[in-house]
């Protein structure tokens, strides 16, 4: 049996993406129960939870770049695409081509970026104390999906199949 099997490789891009959209969820989920806790919290109360703010922030900047990971996987990411589907057939593969070489710089530039931010890193959260290093870990998180994403696109766009 071929582990690499174009099935196999579709069961694991499926996986990835629903424990993607499953974190996404659990995510807005703890996103707005902390802000609904700090709501009532000042409103109701009278007090602001300190550890609620920082929280949401965490989760939220999980979130986004999570969600910007996901994006790639299902090719849902923002791209000006009037000048590509105006061109001819082969402009439109060098056009794609040009757009998959920008995506694999920016990615290792931050991963790149990352290891360079965290050498000797040693702060954490003002209140949870939440490591800076798990808060920044996001970036080359989202920058590997998007790897992952873009190399697919490279895939099909040279197998000539419909990305």
């Amino acid at each position: 049996m071929n582990v690499s099997s174009p099935s196999t490789s579709h069961r694991m891009l499926a996986l990835l993406k629903t424990s993607l959209e499953v974190a996404v969820g659990l995510l807005v989920v703890g996103v707005v129960f902390c802000v609904v806790a700090n709501v009532f919290g000042r409103f109701v109360l009278n007090y602001s939870y300190a550890w609620a703010e920082e929280l949401s922030r965490v989760l939220f900047i999980w979130l986004v770049l999570l969600g910007a990971g996901l994006g790639s996987i299902d090719r849902e990411h923002v791209a000006v695409s009037f000048f590509k589907d105006k061109a001819p057939t082969p402009l439109k593969k060098l056009f794609s081509l040009l757009s998959i070489a920008i995506i694999y710089v920016v990615c290792v530039c931050i991963l790149l970026g990352f290891w360079d931010q965290i050498s000797g890193f040693t702060s954490a959260t003002p209140m949870l104390k939440i490591p800076g290093t798990v808060l920044y870990s996001a970036m080359p998180v989202m920058a590997v999906l998007t790897l992952i994403a873009n190399s697919l696109a490279l895939y099909h766009l040279l197998r000539g199949q419909p990305q």
